[in-house]
């Protein structure tokens, strides 16, 4: 069942009908994608590796994969809740397309985080919040730390405030953020705002705001904006220090980008 269509993803609730009897089956990934498992338990068979997922697990899948899907029970119940990515999209966000990434990634934290704000979104039927929501879970093509052991207690209670935190991010990139301005939005002390992020998000405050001004620069240039001007609406007055940044991320200067 489709969720949600935009051009830069498809996200789709992935559900077998009711006493549907199904066996092991062969399939070819076509996307780069990252599920949910909401609920069931089913095994992936890649090669002459495997792994077991349940709920809370992430799937992550990039084009050309050959796996087997082997579900534990005759008549599965699994339901996944799956984003398929614009090749452009991840890579505006990554500076490169992921050749292998890890396939699973455990229930935790920065996991748990990302799911409720993915359906928060969807339930608020707001195309912008719902791009953003899978903007965020795009970052686990990439160097992500979604699989971080836990280190404090009761963060949970701030996934809606820290959620709120990267929206605002995002929508200002051309502002002058600095982490004690978004702890002071956050009403947290700039200390415990940045351990409380770090721990939902899996990435610092400053981490995730330079990952986002580069995904809109790299965006912006491939519409055909100037250097200067994606530099200046991502949140880079230096255009010297733009071009070391965006050429240390992907390998190529702005001017190049889209040569």
């Amino acid at each position: 069942m489709t969720e949600f269509r935009g051009a830069p993803l498809l996200i789709q609730r992935l559900e077998y009908p009711k006493d549907c009897v199904h066996h092991p089956d062969s399939y070819k990934t076509e996307f780069l994608a990252v599920a949910f498992v909401e609920r069931g338990a089913f095994e992936i068979v890649q090669g002459r590796d495997r792994w077991t997922y349940s709920r809370g697990d992430v799937i992550v899948s990039v084009p050309g994969l050959k796996r087997r899907y082997r579900p534990c029970h005759e008549c599965p119940r699994d339901v996944c809740l799956g984003i398929s990515f614009a090749p452009d999209l991840v890579e505006d966000a990554l500076g490169r397309l992921p050749r292998d990434p890890v396939p699973k990634i455990p229930a935790g934290t920065v996991s748990e985080f990302a799911f409720r704000w993915l359906t928060s979104a969807l339930d608020s039927c707001d195309p912008m919040a719902i791009e953003s929501a899978a903007f965020h879970c795009a970052f686990v093509l990439g160097p992500h730390s979604w699989d971080r052991i836990p280190r404090l207690s009761g963060v949970g209670t701030h996934a809606r405030t820290i959620q709120e935190a990267c929206m605002s991010m995002m929508e200002r990139l051309e502002e002058a953020h600095s982490l004690s301005s978004l702890a002071r939005e956050s009403g947290m002390s700039p200390f415990h705002f940045s351990r409380v992020f770090s721990e939902l998000v899996g990435e610092s405050p400053h981490q995730y705001l330079l990952r986002a001004r580069l995904c809109r620069a790299a965006r912006m240039l491939r519409q055909g904006a100037s250097v200067t001007k994606a530099a200046s609406e991502s949140g880079f007055p230096n255009i010297s220090h733009f071009s070391r940044t965006f050429r240390r991320r992907y390998r190529v200067s702005p001017v190049h980008y889209c040569s």
